[in-house]
């Protein structure tokens, strides 16, 4: 929200908090499930570059 604030671009931290004020759950809901969504997905890149990137892991497979 402090990002949003300094360089006044409105996102999810400003959605959000408009939504909690408002009371405005499903809102609420879909913004939590969309970045419990694209945490998800980063991590499986990051596990998967991973994988392809350190030799000790390919080799020993677990």
């Amino acid at each position: 929200i402090i990002i949003e604030n300094v360089f006044y671009l409105p996102g999810l931290g400003r959605l959000i908090f408009q939504a909690v004020a408002q009371r405005d759950l499903v809102v609420v809901r879909d913004v939590v499930v969309l970045l419990v969504a694209a945490v998800l997905a980063i991590n499986l890149v990051v596990d998967l570059l991973y994988l392809w990137l350190d030799p000790r892991l390919r080799a020993g497979r677990g």
